[in-house]
C-alpha cells in the first residue's frame, strides 16, 4: 500500500507540472530572428574613386576635351523610413574633397593680334558635395538597393599658362563654384544593430558655362564654354540610430 500511494503521489506532481509549464507564456524569439527596420537617421564616411571628362571652349574657337582621375573621401548623413515591408524613402547629405587635377598643353589666341600661342591648362576639383533623395527595396532583411538623385555642387579652380610674345610669363586664373545635378545607386548591407557597409555609383553634371582667368596684370583668358562631369564610385560606413 505505500509503494502504491508513493507511485501515485509521483504521477499527480508529474501532472500537475506539465499542466503548469502549459500555462506559461512562450520565449520570445531571438532578437536576430527579428526583421531589420530601416527607419531612422545615420551618419558615416566614404573613400572611393572619382573620373571627370571636361572641355573648354575658347573665345577663338579653339577647343579642348581632357579627362583626369582621382581619389574622394568625406561624409555623410541622412535619414530613412520604410513605410512598406519592402520599401524605403529617405534624404542624404555629402560632403568630400578630391584629388581631381589635369594638366593638359592648350593654345590660347589673342583676337586683336590674331596671334595664337602654346599654353598649359590646368583644371581641378577639390570639393564635391551634394543633396539627394533616395528610394530603395529591402530585400533578404538586411540589403537595400537604392537609387538616388538631386543637386550638386563643386568647387573648380582653373589656370591658363603661357608666355607673351614679349616674353613676359602668364598665368591667368580663376576659381568658382558651380551647381549641378547627381543621380546614382548603390547597395547598402545592416552588418550589425546599428551599422551599414555602402557600395555605389554617382554621376555628376555640372553643365557648360562661361568664365574668365586673370592675373595681377590684367592679362585675361576668356572661356565660352567650361564643361564639367564626374563619375564617382565609393564605398562606406553609416552608424545608424
Amino acid at each position: 500500500m505505500r509503494n502504491l500511494l508513493s507511485t501515485a503521489a509521483v504521477v499527480a506532481l508529474t501532472t500537475a507540472s506539465s499542466a503548469f509549464a502549459a500555462d506559461l507564456p512562450m520565449k520570445a524569439p531571438p532578437a536576430s530572428s527579428l526583421l531589420f527596420s530601416w527607419t531612422g537617421c545615420y551618419i558615416g564616411a566614404s573613400i572611393g574613386g572619382v573620373f571627370s571628362e571636361d572641355g573648354t571652349t575658347g573665345r577663338s574657337g579653339n577647343t579642348n576635351s581632357f579627362s583626369s582621375a582621382g581619389f574622394v573621401g568625406g561624409g555623410q548623413i541622412g535619414c530613412d523610413y520604410q513605410f512598406a515591408p519592402g520599401w524605403v524613402v529617405g534624404a542624404e547629405g555629402r560632403a568630400a574633397g578630391t584629388s581631381l587635377r589635369n594638366s593638359h598643353p592648350a593654345t590660347v589666341t589673342n583676337l586683336v593680334t590674331l596671334v595664337t600661342l602654346p599654353s598649359q591648362f590646368t583644371l581641378s576639383n577639390d570639393f564635391l558635395a551634394s543633396a539627394t533623395a533616395r528610394l530603395g527595396y529591402s530585400f533578404a532583411n538586411r540589403w537595400l538597393l537604392f537609387a538616388r538623385g538631386g543637386a550638386a555642387w563643386t568647387r573648380e579652380r582653373a589656370d591658363d599658362a603661357f608666355t607673351l610674345v614679349s616674353g613676359r610669363f602668364v598665368d591667368p586664373q580663376g576659381s568658382l563654384t558651380r551647381t549641378g545635378w547627381t543621380v546614382g545607386g548603390g547597395v547598402e548591407w545592416a552588418f550589425a544593430p546599428h551599422w551599414s557597409t555602402t557600395l555605389e555609383y554617382n554621376f555628376y553634371d555640372f553643365g557648360a558655362r562661361g568664365t574668365t582667368l586673370f592675373d595681377s596684370i590684367g592679362t585675361t583668358v576668356t572661356l565660352l564654354s567650361l564643361k564639367d562631369t564626374i563619375h564617382e564610385v565609393t564605398a562606406g560606413v553609416n552608424y545608424r540610430f
